[in-house]
């Protein structure tokens, strides 16, 4: 029997998505998630007075006060701007971040530990990063075979892309529904599988050349495919960011600063890298590279620079649609859904033709749903506690599964009603700390959203049997 006739492509389809259904679902709930990361931020501190632009003059008094409030030894500074996605200025290094007003005073600190859990969980599904990158990068190259070996399991490709049976045991229906999902997303998971697959293995043949090629030394494989650092002399003295915003703004490019590097503090070799956004490009950025006194010494060449770099430099846009603005981060919420719902319906399947094991099916409701609902409470206690938030999460997702296991009751429907309830409680919580701030245009979105799951969640568990 061939490899790529139907059965066998559907055995590894199957077998591949029940094996790993759990690291899958929870690999697609938060990239989902990670698509508004920028939007949780701003929900998570609604408060911070928000503005379009900053003057090279509150630059320099941004940073002289951040060296003056955080003078320990640190590799970096690293500046936001206004015009990075969030209207608000961010002045940091490699451990603090503070916002800063239009004048360039200091005000509080950096404070989302909900959303930065989640993108720990999405990037690393919280294992120590090089384990987890690599883990991560796994489950990417799994779903780029699941749609391909999706597409090989169906006997009437093309015929059965919009059917959709009803009646009976809806277990025809159901399969359909997945079928349909995964054929009309498949390019968008296709990418999503490959970009994701580059993040973590891209490491591991950098290695892999270096010990062919450069006798194991790593940068040199990196500066052949990214611009190397410049080697520079110069009296150790804080950099002159002012100035290096004036000179590119003299450029008159046409691009967009959106966030500034001062690399190797403390030494004769550091420098300023400004990162601006090309327009008609995909790739994340141009880099203006400046002395410490913020003169101009080049770029990094990756808008004219060979198609393959401009590839790999596109890649963390293209993967989390930062692109084109908000429409673009709808359709990936969207298309991110489907995704997820994928991975819930093909073990939903699964379990089906297992004769639905009450236990299993009441722990696999449990971890569809009780996910849910661990992200909500664990977010409502960011606001009212310094816990940690991968702690918290994993307790809650690990108590709800235990009670699956040995409570009868708790099925899917009422996990479904129990997340429902989490977000009216994360909700509650969110308006009672921080009041007119969370109608603000920062929070209503987010809170809306959080409006919306928790009506529909309880409705619909409120209307099955």
């Amino acid at each position: 029997m061939s490899l790529f006739s139907r059965q066998p492509a559907l055995n590894a389809h199957s077998w591949a998505g029940v094996f790993l259904g759990v690291f899958l679902y929870l690999l697609c709930l938060s990239g989902t998630l990670v698509v508004f990361n920028q939007e949780f931020e701003r929900w998570e501190q609604p408060d911070i007075p928000e503005f379009d632009t900053v003057s090279p003059d509150a630059a320099n008094a941004a940073l002289n006060h951040f060296v003056a409030a955080e003078p320990g030894e640190t590799e970096h500074y690293f500046m936001v701007f206004p015009t990075s996605g969030i209207p608000r200025f961010v002045v940091e290094n490699d451990t603090e971040a503070y916002f800063a007003d239009e004048q360039g005073q200091l005000l509080e600190k950096e404070h989302f530990p909900w959303s930065k859990m989640l993108v720990q969980l999405h990037y690393y599904l919280h294992l120590p990063h090089s384990w987890g990158l690599i883990a991560v990068s796994t489950l990417g190259a799994v779903i780029c075979m699941l749609v391909i070996s999706g597409f090989f399991a169906h006997k009437r490709l093309v015929k059965d892309a919009f059917r959709l049976r009803r009646g009976g045991s809806g277990q025809t229906g159901r399969i359909d529904f997945h079928n349909r999902l995964g054929i009309w997303a498949s390019p968008f998971h296709l990418m999503i599988g490959i970009t994701g697959t580059y993040f973590g293995l891209a490491g591991i043949v950098l290695t892999l050349v270096a010990q062919i090629d450069t006798q194991g030394d790593r940068q040199a494989v990196t500066d052949r495919v990214f611009a190397p650092e410049p080697h520079l002399e110069q009296p150790v003295t804080t950099p002159d960011v002012g100035e290096a915003m004036r000179q590119f703004a003299a450029m008159q490019t046409g691009e967009v600063p959106i966030f500034l590097s001062v690399h190797d503090v403390g030494t004769p070799q550091q420098f300023i890298e400004l990162y601006a956004q090309v327009p008609g490009k995909m790739i994340y950025s141009e880099n203006y590279r400046f002395d410490v006194n913020g003169q101009f010494i080049g770029t990094a060449g990756y808008k004219d620079g060979h198609w393959g770099k401009q590839i790999l430099y596109s890649v963390y846009r293209l993967h989390f649609g930062d692109f084109a603005g908000l429409p673009v981060k709808l359709l990936y919420f969207i298309l991110g859904i489907m995704l997820t719902v994928l991975c819930v319906s093909g073990m939903d399947i699964w379990l089906a033709k297992q004769g639905n094991p009450l236990r299993l099916s009441r722990v696999w409701g449990a971890m569809v749903w009780g996910t849910l609902a661990a992200l909500a409470l664990s977010a409502a206690c960011s606001f009212v506690t310094d816990t940690s938030m991968v702690a918290s999460f994993w307790l809650l997702l690990c108590i709800s599964i235990v009670a699956a296991l040995f409570i009868a009751p708790l099925t899917a429907r009422r996990w479904q009603f129990i997340s429902a309830i989490s977000c009216v409680v994360l909700l509650l919580t969110h308006m009672a700390v921080w009041q007119s701030s969370a109608f603000s245009v920062n929070a209503i979105g987010i809170n809306s959203l959080l409006a919306g799951f928790a009506l529909w969640a309880g409705w619909r568990a409120l209307k099955q049997p």
